[in-house]
């Protein structure tokens, strides 16, 4: 058996507590056990949802959003369909990419991950040019989002959940969620992210 993570063979001697976990599609080593869970924090009105520390999982961030690395992006699919068959959302959407860094980089780091893990997911905003994220936080700059002329109405969605790749201050998710409740102010928001950023590094 191995991981559903990283791969690594699961070793474990078979006896009456473990005969029937092996029967488990997921399954983590005791590395990954330690650094991966679905943890709930409350940012406000709104609950984000993260697979690990960023410490954990920093490189496999990396080579997805600079590199497109498909068997990075693959390690997380698991965990995604773990996360879904838990949690029911109407609409999942993607945070958007800046046109000029998706330009720059030859595709959008985050639909290529949805893609390759098998999301069904919408995409429903747009973004305006902004600076990287790093410096937004400095200068405590807010993200400008909207919606995209093309979208769908989501006058009968009830709950959304949006996907990105890291938590770090909140400001791209909260921006985003904050230009969907100017318009549908009953729709319940959630977020998604592969990581969160420990405040102290912040």
């Amino acid at each position: 058996m191995n991981c559903s993570f990283c791969g690594l063979e699961i070793r474990s001697k078979l006896g009456f507590d473990t005969i029937f976990k092996t029967k488990e599609k997921f399954q983590l080593c005791a590395v990954c056990k330690e650094h991966l869970d679905i943890n709930v924090l409350e940012v406000g009105e709104y609950t984000l949802y993260y697979f690990s520390d960023y410490e954990f999982v920093k490189d496999n961030i990396y080579s997805i959003k600079y590199f497109g690395d498909v068997a990075c992006a693959l390690k997380f699919k698991n965990l995604f369909k773990q996360f879904l068959s838990l949690n029911t959302f109407e609409l999942i959407t993607i945070v958007p990419a800046n046109e000029i860094r998706e330009i720059i980089r030859g595709f959008d780091h985050i639909e290529q991950l949805c893609r390759l893990c098998d999301i069904n997911f919408e995409k429903i905003l747009g973004c305006e040019y902004r600076e990287k994220q790093a410096k937004l936080h400095k200068e405590r700059i807010e993200n400008k989002y909207y919606i995209l002329p093309a979208g769908r109405n989501l006058e009968n969605i009830r709950s959304i959940l949006i996907i990105d790749d890291i938590f770090t201050s909140g400001n791209t998710l909260l921006g985003c969620a904050k230009t969907i409740k100017e318009i549908y102010p009953e729709i319940n928001i959630s977020f998604l992210t592969l990581s969160k950023v420990n405040s102290r590094l912040i």
